[in-house]
């Protein structure tokens, strides 16, 4: 009798613990339904959210552009002047509304430019200081008669006026001496940064010798792409026809490395007695790059003597300080990075 009891026991208990594993199977089941619905409605509300901030910012950008009094402008740098440290702009806009009484000034900061009616445009032209970019600082005048209103323009992005960071670079080692020629054979790296504002149709290694050009090594096949790490040829460079079918590349930005070579043999002179003497030379090797307008920016990355009476290089002038400079149209100097 105890057996049967005891066997029974056993059915009841296997039983229950059949029905609590379906019951924690079932609502694990549910459990998971649950949280992928949860997980479906959050991505829902976040693609609600953003199509509501989109809209809203839709709106607003409607609303800014139906509240301005501006129907189109355009900012354009026509020149610079590195010997005056300054730059010129022309300056072009069209007002949504005109009269024969419409007049538009703008205002760089609080220099003042009355623009002159052309047809619905009006024009004119404004010379800036370099060292200013105006961003966020320019404000049109539109007057109709008696009745006169300001706006200022927010999403303008003025002249990048620090022309230090176009050209930059370093030589890993120093020219040597021998047997009457100066040789080179180092590493170089170098950065060409177009700041947004210029084109490149040259852009090399140079050799100076007593300010005369003996050598140069053309880098732009160097430049890569800094964010795509791909070959110039692909990522920099443009292509323009002239009039005559000949096509000219342009680089706008980039970094690279190359090894920059060259021999040169010393120019000689004799003395009273007949004596091979060489005259002291003065050696300058800098990066050198030209922009299709005309501007050209230098930056030495070496400079040092060789000496004729003891014939070698004078390690003690070597000089590995940076200097660089730029030049306008007119071959003004403006110095870059002076301390």
């Amino acid at each position: 009798m105890k057996k049967v009891k005891l066997y029974w026991k056993k059915i009841v208990v296997a039983v229950v613990l059949i029905v609590l594993f379906g019951f924690v199977a079932f609502m694990y089941l549910k459990l998971t339904e649950l949280t992928n619905q949860l997980t479906y409605l959050q991505d829902s509300t976040n693609v609600i959210l953003s199509d509501v901030g989109n809209l809203q910012s839709n709106i607003e950008k409607t609303l800014e552009e139906d509240a301005s009094m501006i129907e189109d402008y355009s900012i354009d740098i026509v020149d610079m002047n590195f010997s005056k440290k300054t730059y010129d702009v022309s300056v072009s806009v069209i007002p949504k509304e005109y009269s024969d009484k419409t007049s538009v000034t703008v205002y760089f900061g609080t220099e003042e430019c009355p623009l002159k009616a052309d047809g619905y445009t009006f024009k004119g032209n404004m010379t800036l200081p370099l060292n200013q970019t105006f961003d966020g600082n320019i404000t049109f005048l539109i007057a109709n008669g008696s009745k006169k209103a300001t706006e200022v323009l927010q999403d303008y992005n003025g002249m990048n006026t620090d022309l230090s960071r176009v050209l930059s670079g370093s030589l890993e080692d120093a020219p040597t001496y021998k047997d009457g020629e100066i040789h080179l054979k180092s590493d170089c790296t170098f950065v060409l940064d177009n700041i947004d504002l210029y084109e490149f149709t040259q852009f090399e290694m140079v050799a100076d010798l007593n300010d005369m050009e003996i050598w140069s090594q053309d880098l732009m096949q160097n430049l890569t792409d800094e964010t795509a790490n791909e070959s110039i040829d692909d990522q920099l460079l443009t292509t323009e026809v002239d009039t005559q079918e000949t096509s000219q590349s342009f680089a706008s930005s980039g970094t690279g490395e190359s090894t920059c070579k060259f021999s040169y043999e010393l120019p000689v002179n004799t003395d009273d007695d007949g004596d091979v003497v060489r005259d002291n030379q003065h050696i300058r090797i800098y990066l050198r790059a030209v922009t299709k307008d005309g501007y050209r920016f230098e930056y030495d990355v070496f400079q040092g003597d060789y000496l004729g009476d003891a014939d070698e290089l004078d390690e003690d002038s070597f000089d590995w300080d940076n200097h660089a400079v730029a030049y306008d149209r007119k071959e003004n100097k403006l110095e870059l990075n002076q301390k």
